[in-house]
């Protein structure tokens, strides 16, 4: 009640001062891929590293402090109140100046969560209202707040969630901005889930380039997909089975012998969704691993055979040109799984006719493995989204094969690059030598 009472106090009167806010309510983030957002707005950024931090927060209060804006900063490791002041006073020349005249405020999350002992999601929300109400009486625009979450444990969890949703419902009404920051390695798949639910606004910032971000951002998609499908897979595929049971006794009814193709058909049916099933299911194969030193091109010359088989039944061929290559660590099972993923989309990507070559060789202290088909090409559109969860170019496909392919490459320390043109498509997985051995402590780049 008592929030409610205070959101009633700024909507009559506290909005007095804001009475221009339909016409200034637009208002730069200095986050870059953000641009302008309205008041009212929740943002969730998970970061890496201190470095990480700093490059979000730095710009998003010189932006906030430079258009009239109170900004509070609730601190946690890895940066403390002192270390975020020296950090703003590098970064912003004018900064004494703000902080004298009351404009800017730096607290440990001591001062602001913890202030009452244990952290009380309502007090604290009052805490934000009530600080909105005092900026708008003081002249400011409105207010920009962060809060670090490093400290939040596994017991604090779900109430901080619920508190989440409340500033998630209640934001809207005030001239807030709030971006709340997450450790990534600190959260688990659900955690990550809950609360990204809670937020309007969910981005990952990483101390690494561009494309290994969107790689980062892909590879979690893949584990949440993954881990999703564990989670149901079992309840699914028992009844898949005492329905594909049944109908195969019925199949061997005599008097119900004229519906054996609809049977089939419905068995046939039944198989796929089970093969849709495993390829979700293969994404969530990350603690299994089984490495040991051997050759790809072992591991082609086996699967050689059954890629033929593919081949010859949809009048196409394949070619192999097996170079000299060292000794790799890898899982067997993953590997086959990827090389056989790469060529059935390299031969269902043909006409009949068509070749379909995989080579290998060593370039630049790396093992590749090269898959060539003379399909029609990638669509360019599509060139950014190859490799994340249900993106596919095909009319009956998942979209989960080639993601399961860079799950695989992500846990040896490989990478998967392509080409494609109207002559075909050839996809490159390479394995540099000295990223891979760290395969033998388990560890992933």
């Amino acid at each position: 009640m008592r929030i409610e009472i205070m959101l009633n106090k700024i909507m009559m009167d506290g909005l007095d001062l804001g009475a221009k806010f339909m016409q200034e309510k637009f208002r730069p983030t200095g986050i870059e891929f953000l641009k302008d957002i309205t008041w009212g707005t929740h943002i969730c950024a998970f970061y890496q590293t201190k470095e990480d931090l700093k490059n979000v927060l730095l710009p998003y209060f010189k932006t906030g402090l430079e258009n009239n804006e109170y900004c509070l900063w609730v601190t946690s490791e890895p940066i403390s109140p002192e270390q975020a002041e020296q950090a703003l006073r590098e970064y912003l020349p004018d900064f004494d100046m703000y902080q004298s005249r009351g404009q800017m405020d730096i607290l440990s999350h001591t001062d602001w969560y913890l202030k009452y002992g244990n952290f009380n999601g309502d007090e604290v929300l009052s805490s934000w209202v009530n600080k909105v109400q005092k900026a708008l009486e003081k002249g400011y625009d409105g207010i920009r707040i962060t809060g670090n979450t490093s400290w939040l444990k596994k017991r604090y969890f779900k109430t901080f969630m619920d508190y989440e949703s409340k500033v998630n419902d209640m934001i809207g009404q005030l001239k807030l901005i709030a971006l709340c920051t997450y450790k990534l390695d600190q959260c688990g798949i659900h955690e990550v889930i809950d609360i990204v639910n809670n937020h309007q606004f969910t981005f990952i910032q990483s101390q690494q380039d561009y494309d290994n971000s969107c790689e980062l951002a892909r590879f979690d998609q893949i584990n949440l997909v993954g881990k999703m499908a564990a989670s149901i897979a079992h309840e699914i595929r028992n009844p898949m089975t005492s329905v594909k049971g049944f109908l195969q006794l019925l199949q061997e009814k005599n008097d119900l012998e004229s519906y054996k193709e609809y049977f089939s058909l419905m068995v046939d049916e039944l198989d796929r969704a089970n093969t849709i099933i495993s390829e979700y299911l293969a994404l969530a194969r990350v603690n299994e691993k089984s490495y040991k030193k051997e050759y790809l091109n072992t591991i082609i010359k086996t699967l050689y055979p059954l890629m033929q088989a593919d081949a010859m039944r949809q009048e196409k061929e394949i070619t192999l040109n097996l170079g000299r290559i060292v000794e790799l660590m890898i899982d067997p099972k993953d590997i086959r799984q990827l090389i056989l993923n790469l060529s059935r989309n390299g031969l269902e990507a043909m006409q009949p006719g068509g070749s379909l070559s995989i080579k290998t060789y060593m370039k630049d202290n790396s093992v590749v493995l090269e898959v060539r088909d003379q399909g029609t090409g990638i669509s360019k559109e599509v060139y950014d989204q190859l490799g994340s969860p249900f993106v596919t170019t095909k009319d009956q496909g998942t979209g989960l094969g080639l993601t399961v392919c860079y799950n695989i490459a992500k846990h040896h320390n490989a990478k998967i690059d392509f080409e494609s043109g109207e002559g075909g498509t050839a996809f490159y997985v390479r394995f540099n030598i000295k990223e891979n051995k760290k395969c033998i402590a388990g560890i992933t780049a």
